[in-house]
């Protein structure tokens, strides 16, 4: 992980009047996200889009930190999209709106990467900051071998939808927390977020033929996303298949996700 500091100015006239003196205290931040890229504005405010780690396919927490002069920028309006640029098409991933986190002094927000980047094509995000538009390249590397993250599916309907595993993201031997977000492919640049979904849960290691018990299939807690347990017995291959309904509607029969530790 690489370490980036920056200086924040904190005083109350900056709480209540937008503006600071000279003789406001300093405090120095620190931040260990790894930095994926950065970018500088007409008006020399620098853009930083940092993660967790590097980029891969599958669910993504990001974070963007906007500076000027070595000074952190709070209360801008900014808003980003991700786009897969083909050649011959383009599209974009279930992505969130930022919203700006104290704890980690910078603006928060996810998105869901579909495929990686390579011959196929190339990612980028295009961000808007206070009305203007820059796009920042980006590389998104394959999920590790044998893990699959994300899945699209058609629906009985004939509707696209995509799934992603956010929990566990270092799955163990034991109990372990299981979340899913499920989004609907209404154009290939919306991907709303879908609720009151009812999703039945059977993880199995397929290679072992077995699966596990004591398995809590998950259930809608908003936002898109589907929270309940998965028990991995053993290290290895597993494969976690879910049957998902609306109503009574089958929209996907043993879609699956597969985790490799």
């Amino acid at each position: 992980m690489k370490k980036i500091s920056y200086l924040l100015t904190l005083c109350m006239t900056l709480l209540f009047m937008g503006s600071c003196s000279k003789d406001d205290p300093i405090v120095e931040i620190e931040t260990d996200k790894q930095i994926i890229a950065k970018a500088t504005l007409s008006n020399d405010e620098e853009i930083t889009l940092m993660g967790d780690k590097d980029l891969t396919v599958g669910y993504q927490r990001i974070y963007i930190q906007l500076t000027k002069d070595g000074r952190l920028q709070t209360s801008s309006n900014i808003s980003f999209s991700p786009i897969m640029d083909m050649g011959t098409m383009t599209h974009g991933a279930p992505s969130s709106a930022l919203t700006y986190s104290n704890q980690t002094n910078s603006f928060e927000g996810y998105v869901v990467f579909t495929m990686p980047s390579g011959e196929s094509g190339s990612w980028e995000m295009k961000f808007k900051v206070n009305g203007e538009e820059i796009s920042i390249p980006i590389d998104v590397k394959a999920a590790p071998a044998g893990n699959v993250p994300v899945k699209t599916f058609t629906a009985s309907n004939d509707k696209r939808y995509v799934m992603a595993l956010v929990e566990p993201a270092s799955p163990k031997i034991g109990l372990n927390d299981l979340e899913v977000m499920i989004f609907q492919r209404e154009t290939m640049f919306s991907f709303p977020e879908q609720n009151g979904l009812t999703l039945d849960f059977d993880p199995q290691m397929t290679s072992m033929n077995h699966g596990s018990p004591n398995n809590i299939s998950p259930v809608g807690a908003g936002n898109g996303r589907y929270k309940g347990k998965v028990n991995f017995t053993m290290t290895g291959d597993w494969r976690l298949f879910f049957d998902i309904k609306e109503g009574t509607t089958e929209l996907g029969k043993d879609v699956f996700l597969d985790v490799l530790f």
